[in-house]
C-alpha cells in the first residue's frame, strides 16, 4: 500500500507531540512523536513496508506490531482526510 499526504496541511511540533492542521477546512490532529515521524516519512508517497522498516530501525518495536500500529494510524489519518492510500502499482 502506498501512503501519500492529501490536501494542504501545516505541522508544528509542540513538546513531544505534533499538531497537524488542514489549511482547506481548519481540521486538526495531534499526533505522538511516532505519528510525527510517520508524517515526516510520507512527505513523499511511500510504501507501508518501507515506513515500517524505517520505524523498526529507529524504535524498539517488533515488525508485526509496528505494521499493525502503522496501519491503524494510517486509517485514522485517512478518515481525517490527511492521507490517501493506493495499491503499490497505482
Amino acid at each position: 500500500m502506498i501512503i501519500a499526504r492529501k490536501g494542504e496541511w501545516l505541522s508544528a511540533t509542540i513538546g513531544a507531540e505534533c499538531a497537524l492542521m488542514c489549511i482547506d477546512n481548519g481540521n486538526y490532529i495531534v499526533v505522538s512523536r511516532v505519528g510525527a515521524r510517520i508524517w515526516e516519512l510520507i512527505a513523499e508517497p511511500k510504501d507501508l513496508s518501507d515506513i515500517c522498516a524505517q520505524l523498526c530501525t529507529e524504535f524498539d518495536v517488533a515488525e508485526d506490531i509496528c505494521r499493525s500500529e502503522v496501519e491503524s494510524f494510517v486509517m485514522t489519518l485517512q478518515d481525517e482526510g490527511a492521507v490517501k492510500c493506493s495499491p503499490p502499482d497505482a
